[in-house]
């Protein structure tokens, strides 16, 4: 138990990428800001398949 307690129990921990402004943003301080997601543009070929898909789920 006497283990657990104290400021001298702790294993040190460096962090890891704590100068990434991706993960953290540009300062501890700042706001949290959501990255845009970004997708390709689908082929006519995807398209119609997603539209089978979709008339073989939901028929009309």
């Amino acid at each position: 138990m006497s283990s657990c307690f104290g400021q001298h129990n702790h294993a040190p921990n460096p962090g890891v990428n704590l100068n990434s402004k991706r993960i953290y943003g540009p300062s501890r301080e700042a706001e949290p800001v959501q990255l845009k997601n970004e997708y390709e543009k689908a082929d006519a070929e995807l398209l119609m398949r997603m539209e089978d898909i979709r008339n073989k789920l939901y028929k009309k």
